[in-house]
């Protein structure tokens, strides 16, 4: 596909569609991956906040930070270095299990998410990971796709898992 306008005919009306290509939006959104500092706290719990219905609190998202066995991070935009999304993750023997993940509204379907995952994922790889594990919504439709699109695959569910509604989760995981 390439970017541009294309016009067509559709039940005898006249549409026309901007087509842009993919990799022409990467080139103007594009983001770096570095390791989260408690200096992005703040950054972090505005996106948790921007992101969820019922957001982590500070003293939770601080203590995934300050935690020896969490490895976490942050993906930024070049120009300016504003965190635009997040990844918390914790190393438990061989397994690697990924906690929250959250970016910007503005900056969803980008690359954001993706890149978050893979350098998780590829970072626990180096530790020795064997498997990567997380629980997700049955209705977040959005986040299921992100990780199914990453080689996750539905392993179970836990019942009533969300206390906001008593929503189940879904468990899922990747072998590595």
């Amino acid at each position: 596909m390439c970017s541009g306008i294309r016009r067509r005919v559709y039940m005898g009306i006249r549409v026309t569609e901007m087509v842009v290509e993919k990799t022409f939006l990467e080139n103007i959104i594009s983001f770096n991956i570095r390791n989260a500092e408690s200096e992005d706290l703040d950054s972090i719990l505005e996106i948790e906040s921007l992101s969820y219905e019922h957001p982590w609190s500070r003293s939770l998202i601080q203590g995934s930070l300050d935690n020896p066995k969490a490895f976490n991070f942050v993906a930024f935009d070049r120009p300016d270095r504003k965190v635009q999304g997040f990844i918390l993750d914790l190393l438990l023997m061989d397994e690697l299990h990924i906690l929250n993940i959250a970016v910007n509204p503005l900056y969803r379907r980008c690359g954001a998410g993706s890149s978050l995952l893979e350098t998780a994922v590829n970072e626990g790889q180096k530790l020795g990971v064997k498997a990567a594990f997380l629980e997700v919504r049955r209705s977040n439709i959005t986040a299921l796709t992100l990780y199914i699109k990453h080689g996750f695959k539905v392993i179970g569910v836990r019942r009533g898992y969300y206390s906001d509604n008593r929503e189940d989760a879904l468990v899922m995981k990747k072998s590595l």
